[in-house]
């Protein structure tokens, strides 16, 4: 006597259901560029708010210099967003219109912030266009800047840390950014001031465990902002950043912002890598010195 197995014959069984593919992000390839060009022109005609077919020219160039992030949805296999700039300069982010408020945008947001840590970028920076997308950059961690030229940027500064040794002593220190004034008023506020944890070490050595940025756009009106340095309640340092880096020579560079235009201000972050000491300029009285190290970053 046979016993059921429930087990139905393989030519009896049903055929499964194909799986949809998923979604990816990706870079584009020259038919995304035509998908891409239909749906921005059908949304043209149609007045869809937010287009971005005027600037097909720049699209087609950022395709063609390996720039052009693209949404694939996995159902249709089409792009159905896209992103260039890497939001390390103001660029262009467009979902199409039928996918809206469904996370593409923002999905697109969270790779480009990470493709810029994998990089060691420290600042993002942005056009928020058209106006109504504020809320959105909002939500995705941008400070809003507003803009001389009536436009609105926004930036977003990306953290990074390090370890401290075990060996160190907790020291103070402080890290202001003004605008040129400062040089001779007193009186002048910071535009930004950081406490980054940091340690000495027996050799004198002078550790941060957090990176230190500072946007220029914060100070549209001055080319030239002065940043001071003080460890322990001593100033080792007040006067102009360009000048920072002849103080600390080999051991201070300059990371500027890619943009392709100057107007858009840049961006500062210090490195302080050298081992060696260097003497600082004497902001007050006395000969100061500070002796930075290869992990950190000013």
């Amino acid at each position: 006597m046979e016993q059921e197995t429930g087990i139905r014959p393989h030519s009896e069984r049903p055929n499964p259901m194909p799986r949809t593919p998923r979604s990816t992000i990706r870079r584009s390839r020259p038919r995304d560029l035509q998908c891409i060009h239909e749906w921005l022109d059908h949304e043209e005609r149609r007045g869809v708010h937010g287009n971005f077919l005027c600037n097909w020219s720049i699209i087609k160039s950022a395709h063609r210099n390996g720039e052009l992030l693209v949404y694939v949805d996995g159902r249709t296999q089409r792009p159905v967003a896209f992103q260039l700039g890497g939001l390390l300069q103001p660029g262009i982010l467009q979902v199409h219109s039928n996918f809206r408020g469904t996370g593409i945008g923002q999905k697109l947001v969270e790779r480009c912030v990470s493709d810029a840590i994998k990089r060691d970028e420290c600042l993002l920076f942005i056009e928020c266009k058209p106006s109504s997308s504020i809320p959105f950059w909002q939500r995705m961690g941008f400070t809003l800047l507003g803009g001389t030229d009536g436009k609105n940027y926004a930036y977003r500064v990306l953290p990074k840390y390090f370890d401290l040794p075990g060996d160190g002593t907790p020291t103070e220190v402080i890290v202001r950014f003004y605008s040129e004034e400062r040089k001779w008023e007193e009186a002048v506020a910071p535009l930004l001031e950081a406490r980054p944890p940091a340690s000495r070490s027996l050799d004198g050595t002078v550790r941060f465990a957090e990176r230190v940025s500072f946007h220029k756009a914060l100070c549209p009106k001055s080319n030239d902002p002065v940043v001071e340095l003080s460890v322990d309640g001593r100033t080792l340092y007040l006067d102009k950043a360009k000048f920072l880096f002849r103080t600390f020579r080999r051991g201070v560079t300059e990371q500027k912002n890619r943009s392709a235009s100057s107007r858009f201000l840049g961006k500062l972050s210090w490195f302080l890598r050298s081992q060696q000491v260097a003497k600082a300029r004497k902001p007050t009285h006395g000969t100061y010195r500070y002796l930075p190290h290869p992990a950190t970053e000013f």
